[in-house]
């Protein structure tokens, strides 16, 4: 299921980054590099891709959303990968403090 969602998050924002690219310019900065007149096309090709634009960030929003929700851990796996952890962790002690082995070379 996260593979199947972060498939379709990258899809739409490719296609949502194609989208706004194909978009006409409405002033601004970017007004002087693109010429004035729209030479292929038809009227109305700006409100639909307006329109497709607002509706791929809406799906990318969703699913972000899903995302989310499917890649939480449920509150029983929370508990659960608590519990083994703190069975597969092995005790922490307290080590002795231990005494240097005597030097065997100072005269016998």
């Amino acid at each position: 299921m996260i593979i199947t969602l972060s498939i379709l998050l990258i899809l739409c924002a490719v296609l949502l980054v194609i989208v706004v690219l194909a978009q006409n310019s409405k002033g601004g900065v970017a007004d002087g590099f693109s010429s004035s007149t729209q030479v292929i096309g038809a009227k109305r090709t700006g409100d639909f891709l307006s329109n497709l634009s607002i509706g791929l960030a809406i799906t990318i929003l969703v699913i972000c959303l899903a995302f989310n929700y499917v890649a939480k851990p449920s509150a029983n796996e929370a508990e659960e990968e608590t519990t083994e952890e703190s069975i597969d962790a092995p005790a922490e002690t307290e080590a002795a403090p231990t005494e240097a082995p005597a030097d065997s070379t100072s005269g016998n």
